[in-house]
């Protein structure tokens, strides 16, 4: 009997996990090589990834699934319990995002995307839609169980705290500017910065 971890892809071909890897590790390093999302092509990407473009054809039928797959892979998952405080929250959430753009090869595939967004409207959408939005639902969550806790004042519009938080680590994405980006104190300083000026009560750590 066939293991339901072992998936099988079109004609009774068994996907190979570690050939999914490598198509994905070639567009990346094609994009920071210097590459662009329209100028890269399916085949560039199996020779790189040495694999057969059948191969690839196999997983994904377009270049907007492809590269929607790549910008989902570089994005680490989230690990917020309900446990949290909300300052501890928000710095992991801060600190994921952070961690994303001290990989170059993860932001030259983000601005990448957002230079050629008009050539890529659908993929643009689906990113935001699919990988970004999800995200952002999370720290508002967590700002609203703040305001609920009686930390953070009820007046405060927690749509736009989530734009400050994330603010600054976009902004030294856009500009290239990561350098000195350390993940954890970063986001540490972002969060602690911009909650002091919604905090109802302060946290006791």
């Amino acid at each position: 009997m066939e293991s339901p971890a072992a998936p099988v892809h079109g004609a009774g071909r068994r996907r190979d996990p570690a050939a999914d890897v490598a198509i994905r590790e070639a567009v990346l390093d094609s994009i920071a090589d210097g590459a662009t999302l329209s100028g890269l092509s399916l085949v560039s990407v199996a020779r790189r990834a040495g694999v057969s473009r059948n191969s690839l054809y196999r997983r994904w039928s377009s270049k907007d699934e492809l590269y929607l797959d790549v910008l989902d892979s570089i994005n680490l998952p989230i690990t917020v319990s309900a446990a949290d405080s909300t300052r501890d929250a928000l710095i992991a959430l801060l600190r994921v995002l952070a961690e994303r753009i001290v990989d170059r090869r993860a932001t030259a595939m983000v601005r990448a995307l957002t230079a050629e967004s008009a050539l890529f409207p659908d993929l643009h959408r689906r990113y935001f839609d699919e990988v970004v939005a999800p995200r952002r639902r999370t720290m508002v969550e967590v700002l609203n169980r703040g305001v609920r806790r009686g930390e953070i004042r009820r007046d405060v519009d927690v749509e736009f705290v989530a734009e400050m938080l994330v603010s600054p680590l976009l902004a030294r994405m856009s500009a290239g500017d990561i350098n000195d980006i350390d993940p954890e104190s970063t986001s540490a300083r972002i969060t602690d910065l911009v909650l002091d000026g919604v905090w109802r009560r302060r946290p006791s750590s």
